[in-house]
């Protein structure tokens, strides 16, 4: 069970700390991105690049965000909410998810992570753990993986191999938004972050995953959804596997741009190391 909850951990820390953007750098060059900034927030993108340019030049001067993550993976769902600092090195984050019946908390402050476990599984007596790369290693999860649900390296990928289908004004949770529905070919774009060379190998060439993105009116992402269906169904039938139902989805909501995020580590006595 310790090793299921340990499972559960590692998978959900790829998700807290995607969010979080743990070692995620700027998209933009210091010379386009002010030029792009000065667009009327009104106005709509209908170049990909220009839309790049100008969220993550929003995205890097806040800094801080408030999100939500819900995610259905072929009947695995889960879900969670946290605050975040998107500062590279210097990024934190705190964070609790739900997923196969168990609640975790999760920490990232000073390049470490912690990880709340369950009552009943905890090492020692003591609620915390500390995972190091190598830990993380074990669960099958990186810190480069942990990039990819930053809004800025979804941005990335926009750049790399995007391309706006739809563009329209629209009302996203009481207020005024931008939204882009977006062609993205995943292969081109690199793969998620922190995919390994025979990972991208193994993407299918040509195929479209749909990505739609929301913006405010200050042109900061509030809403991200990714749609993986189709590619994870192509992947299968090249390995000749099949898929248990289910969709493959992911949404990613941000609020509170800008606003102070307060993480600190748990107390040392109650923080224990994780088990093997």
């Amino acid at each position: 069970m310790r090793k299921t909850a340990l499972a559960a951990s590692g998978f959900a820390l790829l998700l807290a700390l995607t969010a979080c953007g743990s070692e995620s750098t700027p998209t933009t060059t210091n010379t386009a991105a002010p030029q792009a900034a000065d667009k009327p927030a009104s106005s709509l993108f209908n170049d990909a690049q220009e839309l790049v340019r100008t969220a993550s030049s929003k995205a890097d001067q806040s800094k801080t965000a408030k999100f939500t993550i819900d995610m259905n993976m072929m009947g695995q769902k889960i879900s969670g909410s946290g605050q975040g600092s998107f500062e590279g090195t210097n990024s934190k984050m705190s964070m609790t998810m739900q997923m196969m019946g168990m609640s975790l908390e999760m920490r990232m402050i000073d390049g470490q992570v912690y990880i709340k476990m369950p009552e009943g599984q905890r090492a020692g007596g003591k609620p915390w753990i500390k995972a190091d790369k190598a830990a993380l290693a074990e669960l099958g999860q990186s810190m480069d993986q942990a990039e990819q649900s930053d809004p800025r390296k979804f941005l990335e990928m926009i750049q790399k191999a995007g391309k706006i289908n739809k563009a329209e004004p629209a009302t996203l949770d009481g207020q005024e938004v931008s939204h882009y529905v977006i062609d993205l070919d995943l292969k081109k774009a690199g793969g998620m972050a922190g995919a390994s060379e025979a990972q991208l190998s193994q993407l299918p060439d040509g195929v479209i995953v749909p990505l739609e993105l929301w913006l405010n009116a200050e042109q900061l992402p509030v809403q991200i959804t990714m749609d993986m269906g189709a590619m994870m169904k192509k992947m299968a039938e090249q390995s000749g596997q099949q898929l248990p139902p289910g969709d493959a989805k992911m949404t990613m909501k941000y609020s509170d741009w800008g606003a102070p995020v307060e993480v600190e580590a748990p107390p040392a006595d109650q923080v224990g190391t994780m088990p093997k």
